[in-house]
């Protein structure tokens, strides 16, 4: 059990730190279907700042968590530096389950 936010969550707004553990779990307790989730999460990182915290903040987090951020970051049409970078820290090989969140665009990438 974890009583502290994780270093790389310092700074990250309560609401980005939740977004992380969201991606972190798929999507599995969302009470939307997976459209909706989808949009919902495009929604809420539709904001190159918080998105530009999230990429730096992920490069602590499993690489599932970096695919599914920057499927949506592709998505949304982020800065390529930053997708870049989440796109370099992941092996080119491995393929990832996005669960709930398969509905992104570049999930099947």
């Amino acid at each position: 059990m974890y009583t502290r936010r994780p270093l790389n969550r310092e700074n990250l707004s309560e609401r980005e730190s939740a977004i992380l553990e969201v991606l972190r779990d798929r999507a599995r307790t969302s009470d939307l279907d997976p459209e909706g989730t989808c949009a919902r999460l495009l929604d809420l990182l539709n904001d190159r700042r918080a998105f530009g915290r999230l990429a730096q903040a992920a490069t602590d987090e499993p690489p599932r968590v970096r695919a599914v951020l920057g499927a949506a970051g592709e998505q949304l049409g982020m800065d390529k530096r930053v997708l870049g970078r989440l796109r370099a820290s992941l092996n080119p090989l491995s393929r990832y389950n996005f669960g709930t969140l398969r509905c992104l665009q570049a999930a099947d990438r």
